[in-house]
């Protein structure tokens, strides 16, 4: 899922993570530095110099605690991006953005299929705001 303009769509992958799109990646998968790709569908965060900062928002519980530091980490080995997870600014259910930052949530949404949505809001061609919801119906069962 990705909100593009405020409007979700259903991009394949998108829930895989996007750390520069969404910076989704703070709560999953921990991806090499040198394989890593700053940039999603061709979209990502404004800055003027590299490396430059997102902040994950810490909204998760459970075994997603430690996935989120660990994909902070990872990330943050870059040459284009530094990652510091900061207190999260939503409630896990309803997961809302905070501009500037991402929130990542955990939280028991059902059974919808997926184990983790990432959502990014643009706006002159640029990340805004991102959110990842990764979905305790499927893993770590301690939702808030």
């Amino acid at each position: 899922m990705a909100c593009i303009g405020g409007q979700e769509l259903d991009v394949p992958g998108a829930g895989v993570f996007l750390l520069a799109a969404a910076v989704g990646v703070m709560a999953g998968a921990a991806a090499s530095s040198a394989s890593a790709n700053h940039s999603w569908n061709g979209y990502h965060w404004a800055r003027t110099s590299n490396p430059f900062t997102v902040q994950p928002g810490d909204n998760v519980s459970g075994a997603w605690d430690n996935m989120l530091r660990t994909a902070s980490s990872e990330w943050s080995k870059s040459r284009v991006l530094e990652t510091t997870v900061v207190s999260g600014g939503t409630a896990p259910k309803s997961c809302k953005p905070t501009l500037g930052r991402v929130e990542v949530c955990s939280y028991n949404y059902g059974g919808v299929q997926r184990l983790r949505v990432a959502s990014n809001w643009l706006s002159g061609g640029h990340i805004v705001q991102g959110t990842v919801k990764n979905n305790d119906f499927y893993f770590g069962g301690n939702s808030h």
